[in-house]
């Protein structure tokens, strides 16, 4: 009974072996894709700052930044909702695209520990058979699998910090033009 517990412990976790190499394998490519939309975005956001003005028409200047940008996109889809609501709106979408990455934050090291323990099973039974090349394959596939789930999630960690800063700046930003806006037309 015992042998077919270990037998069917084993089968599983080298079936769940691929799905996790395979969405390792994602996480980096999509850690280093948004570590490129960040190096453009911190580019584009040197220059000397630009306060927006009328919050219904950024300047171009402004409409380089992501987070005024996803402004105007809210304030095009609904043109006649209160410009606090369209605020919360662009918040919220922003907190999206931050959460994306964030779950890379978690999931990458929570992978590459899932890749590192189901090759060890295997190894410890070239161990016990005494196969070094066995043994080799299977810590070569368990280290590497830290390696990508631990790179995937400090790249997915600098970038969401970054973005976190950034879109509160733009939210402020707009918050203001919001607030100048309204006092004007109650004066």
């Amino acid at each position: 009974m015992e042998q077919l517990i270990q037998n069917t412990i084993g089968v599983l976790t080298q079936l769940l072996l691929w799905p996790t190499i395979l969405l390792l394998l994602f996480g980096i490519g999509y850690s280093f894709f948004m570590l490129g939309s960040m190096l453009v975005e911190s580019f584009q956001r040197k220059g000397e700052p630009e306060t927006l003005k009328n919050p219904q028409q950024p300047s171009a200047h402004l409409l380089r930044l992501y987070g005024i940008n996803e402004w105007k996109k809210q304030l095009g889809k609904d043109p006649e909702a209160p410009l606090w609501l369209l605020h919360d709106r662009t918040e919220a979408a922003l907190k999206k695209r931050i959460d994306n990455i964030k779950v890379w934050v978690r999931l990458g090291p929570a992978l590459g520990l899932a890749g590192t323990l189901i090759p060890l099973g295997g190894a410890l039974q070239a161990v016990g058979v005494n196969n070094l090349k066995l043994l080799s394959d299977h810590l070569s596939i368990a280290f590497g699998s830290t390696i990508l789930g631990l790179t995937a999630g400090v790249i997915c960690m600098i970038i969401s910090t970054n973005y976190e800063r950034w879109y509160s700046l733009d939210l402020a930003e707009i918050r203001q033009a919001i607030e100048t806006q309204s006092e004007e037309t109650t004066r």
